[in-house]
């Protein structure tokens, strides 16, 4: 039986206490978000896909378990399924995420079908873009993302050439560059152009823009790449990432830094405030984080989509996690 949760009027940031604490007291906070949840919005603007956990890369800090061998995508009922809700919704974004999710066999299909379907929505590719140049499949993938006006979050784990094939595989980088300067070629990222990449550098600390913004300018300047835009996020502790903090006391300093840096102003609301995610088994979540959190005392699944009704709607409510810290101290103080 899922847990019946207790919705509450205060503002989100109240959920989560900026003052340090010890390991204990992290754990009483932690027990308390798992009863507790937090009123969304009635409207819904973006949809994020997660089309499964397929990827030509099997990173140690993967948060989903992404890898090439995975048998866990979206099929072709559910695609089906989705296509008949977006058509009926008109979200105004939707994004692609995985693994890789260009490599979903039905990747193509579902761009196609919402293209026809709801021509004005945003389309976002979440990528590493590596896997633009596997055989086969993949070779034309740049040309159709360009005419179907699909723009580019391109994820990197680091801004080092030598970090990325250690943390990657051999050659990574230089994929990477190719790829680049291919989609620079077809007008991506140029002043001319609608057609947005940004690169986006993730990893297991919070964003210091600043030095990171001229480490981002030194390194276009060097390899002779263009993006629209760069951003410093941060992962989610779930997965196998939450593997790379390798014992309890480094998971509890880790927390203890993210509690300190959590801003609190009316003006930065939780990016999963508009916002909903189906996983490739057409489960409805809050954030794709969710997808991969290992709670056993929770059930972070909100529905199924074929249980999709503006009733349902108006009953969502924000489930926070230990794990959203991570987000939240992202957000500008």
């Amino acid at each position: 039986m899922e847990k019946r949760l207790v919705t509450t009027q205060k503002k989100d940031f109240d959920f989560f206490p900026s003052s340090k604490g010890d390991g204990q007291e992290l754990g009483k906070i932690d027990s308390f978000l798992s009863h507790h949840a937090i009123p969304a919005p009635q409207s819904l603007r973006k949809l994020q896909l997660f089309l499964g956990k397929v990827c030509n890369h099997s990173c140690s800090f993967c948060p989903h378990d992404a890898k090439r061998e995975s048998s866990e995508f979206m099929r072709h009922e559910m695609v089906h399924q989705v296509i008949r809700l977006i058509e009926e919704e008109q979200f105004e974004e939707i994004s692609f995420k995985g693994g890789a999710p260009e490599m979903s066999p039905y990747f193509r299909w579902i761009v196609k079908q919402i293209r026809q379907k709801s021509p004005q929505t945003r389309l976002v590719l979440h990528t590493h873009v590596t896997a633009m140049k596997d055989p086969g499949y993949f070779q034309a993938l740049p040309r159709f993302l360009q005419e179907h006006q699909v723009a580019l979050s391109v994820y990197v784990p680091t801004l080092d050439e030598v970090q990325m094939d250690q943390l990657r595989g051999p050659k990574t980088f230089k994929t990477f560059l190719s790829v680049v300067r291919y989609l620079n070629l077809l007008g991506y990222a140029s002043q001319d152009s609608d057609l947005e990449l940004k690169l986006i550098w993730k990893h297991l600390k919070v964003p210091n823009s600043k030095s990171c913004e001229v480490h981002f300018e030194e390194w276009k300047s060097k390899w002779g790449i263009r993006f629209s835009d760069f951003q410093e996020k941060m992962y989610s502790p779930v997965g196998r990432m939450m593997n790379c903090l390798s014992d309890e006391g480094d998971k509890a300093r880790f927390f203890q830094e993210l509690q300190t840096k959590i801003g609190r102003h009316d003006d930065q609301p939780l990016p999963c405030k508009d916002s909903l995610t189906i996983d490739w088994e057409g489960n409805v979540y809050n954030c794709e984080n969710h997808i991969s959190a290992k709670d056993g005392r929770v059930n972070y699944r909100l529905f199924h989509l074929k249980d999709w009704t503006y009733e349902r709607l108006q009953k969502v409510r924000i489930q926070p996690a230990l794990h959203c810290l991570s987000c939240l101290a992202c957000l500008k103080n």
